[in-house]
């Protein structure tokens, strides 16, 4: 097959009438980032975590993992600019040493999806292992319930797919049409 033959035959995914997925189209800016990105080639990430989880009542610390201290640093500027530009209050920016904001760049909106419920998760079962000491992990992830509207995208429910163990319960909610007369 030639490649004429063969283009029509694609989606474009750059195009302005694609609206099958999120729409990424590719920018001048996003080009160079990658370039940069692909020339520096490092893994950049920083693991800090303050908080401990219990596995079997017996409280765990996180350890501190530093692979590019630099490119954390660099990504933690680029979130609070973000930040900035959406206008998000102080409390979500991590300028400041006592602010419990911050973020990290995720490389989709299925994975940002994900680690958003997988950070919910680890919260509340946090915050059940406290009001529940005498319990379990495992049974206290029989109290967890994901919700999400039936007009959520497909990977929300992937994420609650992949985040569930046997005992959470995933539950679409079903929306009520507001032009409906009844």
């Amino acid at each position: 097959m030639s490649l004429i033959a063969f283009c029509p035959q694609l989606v474009h995914w750059q195009s302005p009438h694609m609206h099958a997925y999120f729409p990424a189209l590719t920018s001048y800016p996003s080009i160079m980032g990658e370039m940069l990105s692909s020339a520096v080639n490092v893994l950049c990430f920083t693991w800090v975590s303050k908080m401990s989880y219990y596995i079997q009542k017996v409280p765990v610390q996180c350890k501190n993992i530093a692979s590019s201290p630099a490119g954390t640093e660099l990504e933690t500027i680029a979130m609070n600019w973000l930040g900035k530009l959406i206008g998000l209050p102080d409390c979500f920016l991590n300028e400041k040493n006592d602010s419990p904001g911050g973020g990290v760049i995720q490389t989709t909106a299925s994975e940002a999806t994900l680690v958003s419920l997988l950070a919910a998760r680890t919260r509340a079962l946090m915050e059940l292992a406290e009001l529940n000491p005498d319990l379990q992990s495992s049974e206290l992830l029989g109290h967890l319930i994901c919700y999400c509207s039936d007009q959520a995208h497909s990977s929300v429910e992937k994420a609650g797919l992949i985040g569930q163990s046997l005992h959470t319960t995933f539950q679409k909610i079903l929306l009520m049409n507001l032009n409906h007369k009844d």
